[in-house]
């Protein structure tokens, strides 16, 4: 069996200790064994979840949805795509307002930009009617 230390999974996957401690302590991380010193062995199925963890951090899922995540994927019985799916439905309708938040801004920062942009230097910036389009 494939075995792994502390330092090379934080290697692997550039994290922290602390991180590790963290994911452990959250059950994100099952328990893994430990050598006579004390030292704890990462096996394969760590670094899949471990794997798991970061890419679903990276798409924003908080640690306590991904405790969800996991609980339901190690649970077998309640492991179905119908499950999942309605989890994974939920974080992207979340973006999807996030985007829709996110374009607003945006056309407001480029409407402001325009207006600044009209004016040369030695003008002041005239703000009037900078706005949200309806």
């Amino acid at each position: 069996m494939t075995q792994f230390s502390t330092s090379d999974v934080m290697k692997t996957f550039n994290v922290g200790r602390n991180t590790l401690r963290l994911y452990e302590e959250k059950g994100l991380l099952s328990e893994m064994r430990r050598t006579d010193a004390g030292y704890r062995v990462y096996g394969p199925e760590h670094l899949d979840d471990l794997k798991f963890i970061i890419e679903a951090k990276e798409v924003g899922f908080t640690l306590n949805e991904i405790g969800e995540l996991l609980g339901t994927l190690r649970n077998e019985k309640k492991a179905t795509c119908g499950t999942i799916a309605s989890e994974v439905g939920e974080k992207v309708s979340t973006i999807d307002r996030q985007l829709l938040e996110l374009e607003k801004k945006k056309v407001f920062l480029a409407d402001f930009l325009a207006t600044c942009a009209s004016n040369d230097g030695e003008k002041p910036c005239d703000i009037k009617g900078v706005g949200f389009k309806k």
